[in-house]
């Protein structure tokens, strides 16, 4: 990079643009949260590298990579006709990655944590909300925890995003806007796509909506609640706690009452 910012065959145009595309650079990369690894596929769970085909083991991370998690798509794609350059294109994910050695009870292990942020319908928190047209919840999030014991290896997912209809709370001067819901689409449709979509990549849905049951939250609740009967898919079950009323005052004991609602299903195989 440098040679280029000192090549004497540029122009003085070229030069000035060249020192925006390393400014650009280097900006992407001081922002925290971006990962890669030329050698581990980041971008899927181990769930699902563990029952992955041997042709797809073959593949290199660019061909396997999970287009949700890959940030560094839009510049990949041009890499991902011409194979013989595969091994130079690597995947960037954008999320969060932690590793610690622990010990309980005498016994050594390490748990890992992984969060990967979906790259479709990204956005700050307020001026992006619900899904698309695709039914790409806004700020989707799939948290892995890895627990590696004596060689064995133990898997728990988890996946967040906004409520999966269109809806919007535009920022004004108000400490919290209100929320609105869209009276001029097809809510179902999208609804219908998300769903779909997470439980081919994840099986059963146990969804937990931790919006206030009063106020300017109510209608989300209600909402979500009336469009999952709606949709009457015995893959995905509903559970509504208020949060913030059971909870008041620090009383995280209360989420045992959530824990006792969810036990039942949790234990389920692919209860998701």
């Amino acid at each position: 990079l440098m040679f280029l910012t000192e090549c004497p065959f540029f122009s003085s145009q070229q030069l000035q643009d060249n020192k925006v595309f390393l400014s650009m650079l280097n900006h992407v990369l001081s922002v925290d949260g971006f990962y890669f690894s030329t050698t581990y596929d980041l971008t899927h769970t181990l769930q699902r590298l563990a029952n992955t085909s041997p042709e797809f083991q073959e593949m290199s991370l660019l061909e396997r990579a999970d287009p949700r998690f890959v940030w560094n798509g839009h510049l990949l794609r041009e890499f991902a006709a011409q194979p013989e350059i595969h091994r130079f294109a690597t995947p960037v994910m954008h999320g969060f990655i932690t590793m610690h050695s622990c010990s309980i009870n005498g016994k050594c292990f390490d748990w890992l944590l992984v969060s990967r942020r979906s790259c479709f319908r990204a956005g700050v928190r307020y001026y992006v909300r619900g899904i698309d047209s695709e039914g790409h919840a806004a700020n989707f999030v799939e948290t892995e925890q890895i627990v590696h014991y004596k060689g064995s290896k133990a898997s728990f997912v988890q996946t967040r995003g906004s409520i999966p209809f269109f809806w919007s709370q535009r920022p004004n001067l108000k400490y919290k806007p209100k929320p609105q819901i869209s009276k001029s689409v097809n809510h179902m449709d999208g609804f219908q796509r998300h769903f779909d979509s997470q439980i081919i990549s994840y099986g059963k849905q146990m969804i937990v909506n931790l919006v206030n049951q009063k106020g300017s939250e109510k209608p989300l609740e209600q909402t979500f609640a009336k469009m999952v009967n709606s949709m009457a898919n015995g893959m995905v079950r509903y559970v509504a706690f208020d949060f913030h009323k059971e909870c008041s005052r620090m009383r995280w004991d209360r989420l045992q009452i959530l824990m006792d609602q969810l036990a039942e299903q949790q234990d389920e195989p692919g209860g998701g």
